[in-house]
């Protein structure tokens, strides 16, 4: 009997080691970093975090969602923007892009459309202030004659689980994708566990419907310059998948995925149609980053940003543009290229480093 009871005394001790062994793995614990950064770069500081960031390509303009999130992270009741570069003028200024916005609004993922009339619009996705207790909303803006977006619309939807990233279809269509999915306490084990269980969601206009399943975690999605494919981050699966996009239904049909050395975050699509992918290049770093700002002892993040060049006919290449230990910025969640410059944002550093190619 004394063996049996040291026998599963074992079992339970070599499954409890196995499993830490497992989660270190699945948190980059053991993984060593190599810097690779261009020779040249400069901070401009922000009054918050741009989380999240577009270009206008053809006015040369970047829309930052800003928010001071390190002090949501510590607990503050604040509120957010979103503010606009004029990147082909030196020395860069920020501005206000909104001429109105909601009274509540904390903005994350932000996307750009141009209708073909030229005219531009914003897509927001806006986090109550008790998540998983009161609705998400998406906020829609439409330029008004001095540049500046006014507020069209707010749409909420039983699907909005726990939305992350946003990719504007038209002026009032979009896809948006939940980074979780899991709706019961086994369930969120299952998902921390790395079962995939986000979901992309689209409005047409009108209602929402899921258009893909079974994801691991949704951070960032966006799609090619022709809108025929939709590339999302599976940020737990450390990779990229496309998708194919039915025009008539919205419905996404997988192709492939693309690994990558990282969780990927934020997507954003360059000029020439190359995919800027911004991830976290360690899990238990950014963790232990969220943590030390409850102890006010920051504790820098690395961050990371590839460029992947992706062609339906062949296949794709992943060259890593940036990767800090996070002193120089921390948590890089954005990356997005405009005349031969790499933009990054992060999750709470108040700036934006931007390096010469």
């Amino acid at each position: 009997m004394f063996k049996i009871i040291i026998k599963g005394l074992l079992l339970i001790i070599a499954l409890v080691v196995l499993f830490s062994l497992y989660m270190a793995n699945r948190m980059d614990v053991f993984k060593t970093l190599t810097v690779k950064t261009p020779d040249v770069c400069s901070a401009l500081p922000i009054n918050g975090s741009a989380e999240d960031l577009e270009i206008d390509f053809e006015r040369g303009i970047a829309y930052l969602s800003l928010e001071d999130r390190a002090a949501l992270i510590t607990g503050d009741d604040i509120q957010g923007t979103v503010v606009k570069i004029n990147l082909k003028k030196t020395p860069y200024k920020v501005e206000l892009a909104l001429n109105q916005q909601p009274p509540h609004f904390r903005p994350h993922g932000i996307s750009l459309y141009i209708d073909t009339n030229g005219k531009r619009h914003l897509g927001i996705i806006n986090h109550p202030k008790n998540r998983e207790l009161e609705p998400e909303n998406v906020e829609l803006f439409s330029e008004d004659e001095n540049g500046l977006f006014m507020h069209q619309q707010t749409i909420t939807d039983p699907l909005f689980k726990s939305p992350n990233a946003l990719v504007l279809m038209a002026q009032n269509k979009f896809y948006l994708g939940n980074d979780k999915g899991a709706e019961t306490a086994f369930g969120k084990i299952q998902e921390q566990l790395g079962r995939p269980m986000s979901k992309i969601i689209y409005f047409n206009g009108d209602s929402a419907s899921v258009a893909a399943e079974n994801l691991s975690q949704i951070s960032g999605i966006n799609t090619s310059k022709n809108n025929k494919y939709l590339f999302a981050s599976e940020t737990a699966a450390k990779r990229i998948a496309i998708f194919s996009i039915n025009e008539n239904n919205g419905v996404l049909k997988k192709l492939e995925t693309i690994k990558i050395n990282g969780s990927p975050d934020n997507i954003n699509v360059s000029s020439n149609d190359d995919l800027i992918v911004a991830a976290i290049p360690k899990v238990m770093a950014l963790i232990q980053h969220f943590i030390s700002f409850q102890k006010e002892e920051i504790m820098p993040a690395p961050s990371q940003v590839f460029q992947i060049k992706w062609d339906f006919n062949s296949e794709a290449t992943i060259e890593e543009l940036f990767l800090s230990n996070g002193e120089d910025i921390s948590t890089t969640s954005v990356g997005a290229i405009f005349d031969s410059k790499l933009f990054m944002g992060s999750i709470t550093d108040k700036k934006l480093l931007i390096c010469d190619l």
